[in-house]
């Protein structure tokens, strides 16, 4: 089984065969700050829209 860089550093051990480890790609979008940035707003304007349905269907029930 040929070995990536990225596990080279885990001592070889059973305990990390299945460990799924982030690669040079997801590592940099961790670390972006404009990708963070759109994150937050996107899961900003999500957790608004959840909140909005719940407080109609909560007026819909009392009503």
């Amino acid at each position: 089984m040929a070995r990536i860089k990225e596990e080279l550093n885990f001592a070889k051990s059973e305990q990390f065969e299945t460990t799924m480890i982030p690669g040079k790609f997801q590592r940099a979008m961790r670390h972006c700050i404009i990708w963070q940035f759109i994150r937050m707003i996107f899961f900003g304007f999500r957790s608004l829209g959840i909140i909005r349905l719940n407080l109609k269907n909560e007026h819909e029930v009392e009503g």
